[in-house]
Formats: C-alpha cells, structure tokens, sequence
C-alpha cells in the first residue's frame, strides 16, 4: 500500500513535471527522505548552519557525500541500512542546504574540523564512516587521525589514491576542463552521464532544479574546489597500515575516479574488504543501492579485530 501511495504522489509531481521545477524536485526528496526513515535537521557549526538527514536505528553511520552532491546521495541505500544503523547524513559547509560563506576557508583541515565539530555536537563516541568521492577522501583521512573513534570505514570510490591509473575526469582537468563546475543545463546533463554507468531515468524538474543550483554555485564551488585539492593529501600517505575495519567499494566503469584505486587501497590497508561493482559508474550506492548495502551489511559480519587491539596497533602519526 505505502508503494501504490509512493507511485501515485510520484506521478502526480511528475505531471507538472515542467512548470515548477524546484517545487517538484523539493517534493520528489522530501518522499525519498521520508520513505528512508530519515528527518532533516540542523545544527551550527563554525559558524554555518549545517543541514543533515538522521534516522533509522542502531550503531551511528555518518555518510559523507561527493563534491557538488549533498546528503540526498543517500537516502536510497540508507532505505536499506536503517533497520541496522542509525544513519546520519550531512550537508557539508558550503553544499546542499548548508551554509555557504565567501569569507570562510574549505581547506582540508577546515572541513576535518568542522566534521569533528558535527561528531561532538551529536554525540557520537564511535561510529562507523563512510564517504563517496570527495566524501571518501575526508573519512579517509578523518579516520587516519581519529581511528579510536571510528568502527568501520566505508570508502565509496574516495578521491586521493594519487597511484591510480588517470581517469577520465583527470585527463580533463589536465586540459583545463573541470565537469564538476556547471556552467549549464547541458554541462549538468553530461557530468550527471559521467557519474553513471547505466543511464537511468530522472525527471526533467529534478535535472533542472538541480542544474540551477549548480549554476548558481559554480563560483563558490570553483573556490572550493581549489582550497580543498589544490595541496591534495594522497591516501597512500595517510591509510598505509591503518587497522580499522574498511570496505573498498568502487565501479568498475568509473570515469571519474579509475577503479585501479581499489587495488591500491587494498594493499595498504590490513583489514579491508574488496568490493568491485560490475557495471557500475562512480556513485555505486545511487546506482546499485540494494547491493551496495548488501555488501557493507556483509562486510560488517566478517570478525575483525577489536577496537582495544586496533588501539595497541595503531601507529603513532595516525593519532595526530
């Protein structure tokens, strides 16, 4: 019965599809949060308001999305995660509904800093983590310096492996050309192609509401992008020997970030599980979001080692 209602108020907002494009796309997320469990709250921190998704029940998983993303990554896998995890879901500073402040910076440290302020402001002791893309490099590197806090990590196709073959997207940025900064409808259109496989249906109020706030922060985001990756940390430097439990999940038909990077993480890490998605582009949990949750849920029964001997193991600088 709640899928016939779904299906019915789905139809409904896609018939006016055209005319009030953020009001359709607003509605669409709002039923997607909804049927996830998850309600939108918000909290300061540094100085922004930071919008975030919680729900569900059990042990925390905070989700951390890609750049130009936002919490709503997740809702589909989180549909499948939220009868076992608490699931918590963030719009980073600067994305999605969160703060976006010119006079601030968005360094790495900055953002480390601000996600250990969101932590403590929740409550959270430990948690499992996981991130995609941009979300993945700041888990990784967020549990490489605080890994008695972190359970298990959950790495997404994570920016940062700088030993990986040259993707797609990097061929393109070396000639000056970045996708992720959306200067139109149809710069939209190809990004969202890039960061799928397998094409899949989406209205064409989500495609344009979206777009628009593409659009409208390419400037902000330009800025961002810079102070976030232009002294990029390698993951090689930082997650060699670390001992958390970790997932490596990556498609195999990923343009943005080259699935070689899933090797490459794998050697370094001493307690990682291997899971490559065949047919899959760069966001496995939006493509596939029944396995991908059925693969972190399989990860997560393997007995790994306790938190009190991952502690005694744990290297020096990775407490720093």
């Amino acid at each position: 019965m709640g899928l016939t209602i779904a299906a019915g108020i789905l139809a409904g907002l896609v018939g006016v599809n055209f005319a009030l494009p953020k009001v359709v796309y607003r509605g669409l997320i709002g039923l997607q949060r909804k049927l996830a469990g998850l309600k939108t709250r918000q909290v300061t921190i540094d100085g922004h308001e930071l919008v975030y998704l919680d729900g569900g029940r059990g042990d925390p998983l905070l989700l951390i999305h890609g750049f130009g993303a936002d919490c709503d990554a997740w809702p589909p896998v989180a549909m499948h995660l939220n009868q076992r995890f608490r699931i918590i879901a963030p719009d980073l500073p600067g994305f999605g509904d969160s703060s976006r402040r010119p006079d601030a910076t968005y360094s790495l440290d900055d953002q480390l800093t601000r996600l250990k302020a969101l932590v403590e402001a929740l409550d959270l002791k430990r948690f499992h983590l996981a991130g995609n893309s941009m979300g993945g490099y700041l888990a990784a590197h967020y549990a490489a310096r605080h890994p008695d806090q972190v359970t298990s990590l959950w790495l997404l196709a994570p920016a940062g492996v700088s030993t990986a073959e040259e993707s797609e997207l990097q061929q393109l940025l070396a000639r000056g050309d970045n996708p992720l900064l959306v200067n139109s409808e149809a710069d939209f259109r190809r990004l969202l192609k890039m960061c799928v496989a397998r094409e899949q249906y989406v209205p064409g109020a989500v495609i344009k509401a979206l777009a628009a706030r593409a659009i409208a922060d390419r400037e902000f985001h330009n800025k961002l992008f810079d102070e976030l990756f232009s002294s990029a940390s390698p993951l090689e430097a930082v997650l060699e020997g670390l001992p958390v439990p970790t997932l490596i999940q990556w498609g195999d038909e990923d343009r943005l970030l080259h699935v070689s990077g899933a090797q490459v993480l794998h050697r370094l890490l001493p307690n990682s599980q291997l899971c490559l998605m065949d047919h899959t582009g760069h966001v496995p949990m939006r493509e596939d979001p029944r396995g991908s949750a059925r693969a972190f849920l399989n990860f997560q029964l393997k007995d790994w080692p306790s938190a009190a001997s991952r502690a005694a193991t744990a290297s020096p600088t990775s407490r720093n």
